[in-house]
C-alpha cells in the first residue's frame, strides 16, 4: 500500500502556509484550528496517532509525561488526557507550539483540562534534556519542515524521549490532494484551511521518504505506518 501511494506522489514544493505568514485575522486562526480539529476527528487523523499511543499509554509506568509538538489548538493533547482521566492513568501533558495565535486558542481549548500545559517552545531547540519525556508526538507538524531539519527535529525528539516518538503526517500524492479538493465544502470553508490544506499536502513526505529520514536520524525499532485516507505514523520505541 505504502508503495503504491508512494508512485502516486508528486513533486514536494516548498511553499510557505499562509497560518505561517501570519495572515488572516485571529477569528480566522480560531476557525482554521477548530477545521483542522473536525478533519482530525472524522477522517483518520486523531486515529492514526491514538491507534499506536493508546496501548503504550496503558502499559507504561505512571505518571506518564508527554509533549506535543507544534500543537495548535492543543486540541490532539486534550483529547488524550481525557482518555487517560477515564481510564485512571496519571499523566501530564506539555503542549507546544511557537506561534502566539495558536497559543491563544490552545489556552482557551485546554482551560478546563489541568493536565495540559501549554508552553511556547521552538521545536528546534526542544527545552527538554535526554530521557526526560516519555512520549513525544506530533500531528501535521514535520511537513513544515525541509528534508534535513526534519531530520534533526526527529534526532531531538528522539533522544528526550524515554519510551516512544509517535508522528503522524499527511502522505503527499495526487490523489490526496483531489480528496481534499472534494471535501472542501464540508470541512474546509475557512480560505485559510483551503488555501494551507493544498500546501500541506504538497509539502508533504511519502513513506519512503520518512523511512529514510529515521534512518539518517540514527532512530531505533522504526516503523512507518499508512493509515487510510492518506496518513502515515512514524514509530520508534525504545
Amino acid at each position: 500500500m505504502a508503495d503504491g501511494l508512494s508512485q502516486l506522489a508528486c513533486t514536494r514544493i516548498e511553499q510557505d502556509e499562509l497560518l505561517d505568514l501570519g495572515l488572516g485575522t485571529q477569528a480566522n486562526v480560531a476557525a482554521n484550528l477548530a477545521e483542522m480539529r473536525r478533519m482530525n476527528r472524522w477522517l483518520g487523523g486523531l486515529s492514526a496517532l491514538t491507534t499506536h499511543l493508546y496501548p503504550r499509554l496503558s502499559v507504561s509506568p505512571q505518571p506518564i509525561t508527554l509533549t506535543d509538538l507544534g500543537t495548535g489548538a492543543a486540541d490532539i493533547p486534550v483529547t488524550i488526557a481525557r482518555w487517560t482521566e477515564t481510564r485512571g492513568l496519571k499523566a501530564h501533558f506539555l503542549a507546544l507550539d511557537w506561534t502566539a495565535r495558536n497559543l491563544t486558542v490552545a489556552r482557551r481549548q485546554s482551560q478546563d483540562t489541568p493536565a495540559v500545559c501549554v508552553l511556547r517552545a521552538d521545536a528546534n531547540q526542544l527545552p527538554f534534556a535526554n530521557n526526560s519525556v516519555d512520549f513525544v508526538i506530533s500531528s501535521l507538524f514535520l511537513h513544515h519542515f525541509s528534508p534535513e531539519p526534519v531530520v534533526c527535529l526527529l534526532r531531538s525528539a528522539f533522544a528526550c524521549a524515554r519510551r516512544s516518538v509517535i508522528m503522524t503526517d499527511l502522505v503527499r500524492g495526487w490523489l490526496p490532494l483531489l480528496g481534499f479538493k472534494a471535501i472542501q465544502p464540508i470541512f474546509a470553508r475557512n480560505f485559510l484551511t483551503r488555501h494551507d490544506g493544498a500546501v500541506s499536502i504538497r509539502r508533504a513526505y511519502t513513506p519512503s521518504e520518512l523511512r529514510q529520514f529515521a534512518a539518517a536520524a540514527g532512530l531505533k525499532n522504526v516503523q512507518v505506518h499508512v493509515h487510510t485516507p492518506w496518513r502515515m505514523t512514524l514509530v520508534a520505541d525504545k
